[in-house]
């Protein structure tokens, strides 16, 4: 299968940061998904030609808690994942798959499944893609670091809000103090949207590995609030060094 190259008609290489997904399977030619982002923004730029399916309309399965304007035609989370769902949609969770992973940094390259390949893609693309209920995670997605595990992504999540809230204080010349609780109360909207997100896809496939990557996503959602509210314990041990 052709590359799916996410970029505009007038984008360049050098307008964009380029992140490119490739699924091996089996024999069959290599799925692979070309996403470019803004350098400035790191918001995902999708080509005319993006198929705008009705689930992806924003009146269809709207989330409660969504903050567009009524008059916004299409979700933008769901708009991004549209224009690659269509080589994925029969494709079953735990199939396996060599995923490689190429950044203009480094190329990655892991033996895993669709369900967890595609759940570090469309996590990629929903930060990206401009929903305002997943803006938060778009400093870390523009270090994106695929098929990170919970004590990985909980670490960066929680680095990420505490630097960029003291570097905005900075700036600003504020002065309260520099907490989490914002950054729980981000990953609680977010799992409302992640219910939403997954009504829609379950029109568009005939089979789950879609399906079950954005449950793998859900759950990191909803175990960052619990860590907060309680001792930190799923990160504690990356703390643990040797006695002097």
């Amino acid at each position: 299968m052709a590359p799916l190259d996410c970029s505009t008609g007038s984008a360049t290489v050098t307008d964009h940061k380029r992140i490119t997904y490739r699924f091996f399977a089996s024999t069959e030619f290599p799925l692979s998904v070309e996403l470019l982002f803004d350098r400035k923004t790191f918001r995902l730029t999708l080509p005319q030609d993006t198929p705008r399916p009705d689930w992806a309309r924003l009146a269809f399965n709207r989330c409660p808690n969504c903050t567009l304007p009524k008059d916004a035609a299409y979700c933008p989370a769901a708009l991004g994942i549209a224009r690659f769902l269509p080589a994925f949609e029969a494709r079953v969770s735990h199939e396996k798959a060599v995923i490689e992973v190429e950044t203009g940094h480094r190329t990655i390259v892991s033996k895993s499944t669709f369900q967890a390949g595609m759940a570090s893609l469309i996590g990629l693309v929903c930060a990206t893609s401009g929903c305002p209920l997943t803006k938060f995670l778009r400093p870390m997605a523009r270090f994106h670091l695929p098929f990170a595990d919970e004590q990985e992504t909980l670490f960066r999540s929680f680095a990420t809000w505490l630097l960029m809230s003291l570097v905005k204080q900075r700036t600003s010349g504020g002065s309260s103090p520099i907490t989490l609780e914002g950054l729980k109360d981000n990953y609680r909207a977010l799992s409302v949207m992640n219910t939403c997100l997954g009504n829609r896809i379950r029109n568009s496939v005939s089979r789950d590995a879609a399906l079950n990557a954005v449950v793998i996503l859900d759950l990191f959602a909803q175990i960052a609030p619990d860590n907060i509210d309680g001792d930190f314990e799923d990160i504690m041990e990356a703390f643990t060094v040797e006695d002097d």
